[in-house]
């Protein structure tokens, strides 16, 4: 007879893809922000400047998709997001039958959001 397994328990792996789901939307709010902005001016330059930051929202968008299947895959489903002007983002999610919080700070999604966008611009700003 065949002991009943549990799952395993949230792992530290599960929050950061959960964080890096989060971001997405973060970074794709910026993004058509600023896209919505540079329509508004006279750039002599700003189709290039628009088209280069679309490209990055469907990077980015692809990149959604993949931690997407991931969080299907190891059983995450993210129930309630709750934004707190002090605190940051707190986030209710369910991993594997386990109930969790993670809790976002601002000021590191922010850092996090930066870190992101550097990279898709493939930009290396240590450099300067």
């Amino acid at each position: 007879m065949m002991k009943p397994s549990t799952p395993p328990p949230p792992s530290l792996e599960d929050e950061a893809l959960i964080r890096d789901y989060l971001l997405h939307h973060f970074i794709q709010s910026v993004l058509e922000r600023d896209i919505q902005i540079l329509k508004t001016l006279t750039l002599k330059m700003a189709g290039l400047y628009i088209l280069n930051l679309q490209l990055i929202k469907k990077e980015d968008s692809d990149h959604a998709w993949i931690m997407q299947q991931q969080m299907r895959r190891r059983g995450i489903r993210i129930h309630s997001q709750s934004r707190t002007a002090a605190e940051g983002l707190q986030v209710q999610y369910l991993c594997r039958g386990y109930e969790c919080t993670l809790l976002c700070e601002w000021h590191s999604l922010k850092e996090e959001i930066k870190d992101r966008l550097v990279s898709y611009l493939g930009t290396d700003f240590a450099a300067y």
